[in-house]
């Protein structure tokens, strides 16, 4: 078997080398990436290392051949529109080097109603493959829940939090245990060619969520939301991302992003880790 990973030296791609070098052959492992410098520990642990930009299909072709399984992580580029060219990039290519099996990591706010502005790449995305010559597996992320273990001390700091969600829920995967279930997709044949939706197994309001981190940070933490407005001013670094943002919690108040399944189930035979249980894991509290 040879399975190909892209994405490979970003957050969400180091997780699932760490998780398929722990369950998987080195030699049967490849990584195609933009920058081969970055990706120097993995040859030394006997993957193989391609150079391949999405927006060159010809390194896209030569670097996927000889793959049973891609795994397709996105790259972050932004507004959507720019990531366009990137899937055309990447269906044509794995469809040229004849891949066997199409990993999508995908994201949940992929709705026809979302307003999220990446949502038109993941849902254009999605509809592409099916238009493909591809056998393929779509995996879709909740919110991730990593960021909340940097993001504590500032909501300490504040005494709040600030994100702009009232009344609805949002609903979180960590990366691991989403690599955990890439790896167990790329692993297993007879859970291919499926979609699948990463949650854990109930979703926050934003007061629940305050509470939640009040208990593991041992600091009181309230709610008060900002409007959409102030917060896209207030995180606009680089700019035009906090109107990104902001446009994400629009989705969150639209009832959009409180999808919870058991999906992780599915694939692992396990639930996955809890929100109170990732956090406590991962923030110190001293």
């Amino acid at each position: 078997m040879r399975y190909t990973i892209t994405g490979a030296t970003g957050r969400l791609g180091k997780a699932v080398m760490t998780v398929a070098l722990n369950s998987l052959p080195a030699k049967e492992l490849r990584v195609s990436v933009r920058n081969v410098d970055k990706a120097e520990e993995y040859k030394k642990q006997g993957v193989e290392v391609k150079k391949a930009d999405y927006r060159e299909k010809s390194e896209l072709v030569s670097a996927w051949e000889d793959t049973d399984v891609l795994i397709y992580i996105p790259s972050i580029v932004h507004p959507s529109y720019e990531r366009l060219p990137e899937i055309e990039n990447v269906v044509t290519a794995a469809e040229e080097a004849e891949v066997k099996q199409f990993i999508f990591v995908s994201f949940y706010a992929d709705q026809e109603n979302n307003p999220f502005q990446m949502s038109p790449f993941y849902g254009y995305a999605s509809r592409r493959l099916a238009s493909s010559s591809l056998s393929y597996t779509v995996i879709k992320n909740a919110m991730y829940a990593d960021p909340l273990v940097s993001y504590l001390p500032e909501l300490i700091e504040r005494k709040n939090v600030v994100y702009p969600v009232p009344h609805e829920k949002v609903s979180y995967i960590s990366r691991e245990d989403s690599a955990k279930a890439i790896v167990e997709v790329a692993g297993d044949a007879t859970l291919q060619n499926r979609t699948y939706t990463l949650t854990q197994d109930r979703s926050y309001t934003m007061r629940e969520l305050a509470d939640t981190l009040s208990d593991v940070s041992r600091k009181k933490i309230g709610f008060e939301p900002l409007t959409l407005e102030e917060f896209a001013e207030t995180y606009d670094e680089p700019e035009g991302f906090g109107a990104l943002l902001a446009s994400m919690y629009k989705a969150a108040n639209l009832g959009l992003l409180d999808i919870v399944t058991d999906d992780f189930r599915t694939i692992t035979g396990r639930k996955a880790e809890s929100l109170v249980s990732y956090l406590n894991r991962h923030y110190s509290k001293s």
